[in-house]
């Protein structure tokens, strides 16, 4: 990969998770400096061709689709509307695809940390299941970012947003895990009075390469809350609050502190709480979980000033849902996940592979005072069973189901710690319930 120069940036990128949660923007002089041509887009593969589909694997509620660069094999990208630009977090895996023109640049992202050392490659060509793209600008991280692979128990090497939403009107299905692309035109011409008979439209306002809705939020003291969201694929939680940004947002009473979340700069920690109610549109939802992070991990850039935080997939899963960034608006249609409860890890402990697919499970990070610390549970022990099950039978969505699964359930966990076995017992409490 060839440089040319070094740059430095004032990028904001960053990964928070309930399980996980993304934000990646730029501010105005590094949105200046990869601002794409217009007439640079994917497009079809076939000429003529009005519509293209495709599966995609559901992790952790975020959707991960096959994509090739410069005609590599198969990387596994999220697929995140909260990403303003394609960027390689990691090539493990996959370390003979190659990249053009490159120069090198620095990133500030979320935690608190340090810079990060990135390349911005332009003139690649970029191809999904029956799509290409020619001359696409590409930002490949100097270190692997190894902890989106880590947190999702399986290989990842990238984000992708803009480029596809702005190309292309998406459809997500999310009860069949499917994604349709179609022309824009077409859609807005043959398909959208169809879709329009049981969906509701949305205003969605597209801004600095990403989407923004507005929604309310009723907080647990009646507060109402107007709220403009960045609409957050690449999000697994349902909600997340910057109480900086309204005196009307408060840290609910019933919360708790926690570690919520890695971004490229370092740890994230803030509160998870629950809202009374939430509305998008004339849907409502009972008890949605919020994270509230800490100011010192989230800074809103200038431009952002009047976001008051994100809405991510684990509300959007809740719906068949069509990004239309042409004409503004966001079609959502209730599917059969739309009455589910809000969960989240109930033991207390952040669990991840440290081998990806491979069935090897480390405690990362406990919460004091939580059921497993309680029992005795430290960071670094391995995971070898629970109530009787080996794990080398799950993955790691497993393991996370089994956590967040119900208060009152009782686990009985079989750990190595260095050289030794022992057991421990805990039973799962929701103290924000």
């Amino acid at each position: 990969m060839k440089t040319r120069g070094k740059y430095s940036y004032q990028t904001r990128v960053g990964i928070a998770m309930l399980v996980l949660v993304m934000v990646f923007t730029f501010c105005p002089i590094a949105y200046m400096a990869f601002a794409q041509n217009k007439s640079i887009h994917l497009h079809f593969k076939k000429a003529k061709k009005d519509k293209v589909d495709f599966k995609f694997k559901m992790i952790h509620n975020l959707m991960i689709i096959p994509v090739f660069i410069n005609g590599s094999d198969t990387l596994h990208f999220i697929l995140d509307t909260g990403v303003s630009h394609t960027m390689i977090t990691s090539l493990k895996g996959s370390e003979g695809t190659s990249f053009n023109f490159a120069r090198e640049i620095d990133l500030f992202g979320l935690g608190s940390g340090r810079e990060v050392k990135a390349y911005h490659s332009f003139g690649n060509v970029i191809e999904l299941p029956g799509v290409i793209g020619f001359n696409q600008n590409v930002i490949i991280l100097k270190e692997d970012f190894d902890y989106l692979s880590q947190g999702l128990g399986t290989t990842i090497n990238g984000l992708m947003g803009y480029d596809v939403f702005d190309s292309f009107t998406v459809a997500i299905d999310y009860d069949s895990k499917k994604i349709t692309l179609y022309n824009p035109e077409y859609f807005h011409d043959k398909q959208r009075e169809k879709i329009m008979k049981k969906s509701e439209s949305i205003k969605m306002e597209i801004s600095r390469r990403k989407p923004y809705i507005n929604a309310t939020i009723i907080d647990d003291n009646n507060h109402t809350i107007d709220a403009n969201l960045l609409v957050d694929s690449g999000a697994s939680s349902a909600v997340s609050l910057f109480q900086s940004s309204d005196s009307n947002i408060e840290i609910p009473d019933n919360s708790m502190h926690s570690f919520i979340g890695v971004g490229l700069s370092g740890d994230i920690y803030g509160y998870i709480g629950r809202a009374k109610r939430m509305m998008i549109g004339s849907y409502r939802f009972k008890k949605p979980l919020v994270t509230y992070p800490e100011e010192t991990s989230v800074q809103i850039s200038d431009y952002e000033n009047d976001r008051n935080g994100s809405v991510g997939a684990d509300i959007l899963n809740r719906f068949d849902v069509v990004f239309d960034y042409h004409n503004g608006e966001m079609l959502i249609r209730p599917n059969s996940n739309f009455n589910n409860d809000f969960k989240y890890n109930l033991s207390g402990i952040d669990v991840t592979t440290p081998i990806p697919d491979f069935p090897l499970f480390e405690i990362t990070k406990i919460r004091k005072g939580s059921p497993a610390w309680i029992a005795g549970l430290e960071e670094g022990d391995q995971i070898m069973t629970i109530n009787g099950l080996e794990t080398s039978e799950f993955t790691l969505s497993n393991i996370i189901q089994m956590l967040q699964s119900r208060a009152g359930k009782k686990l009985t966990v079989g750990i190595r710690r260095e050289e030794q076995n022992f057991s421990a017992k805990f039973t799962l409490e929701d103290p924000i319930k």
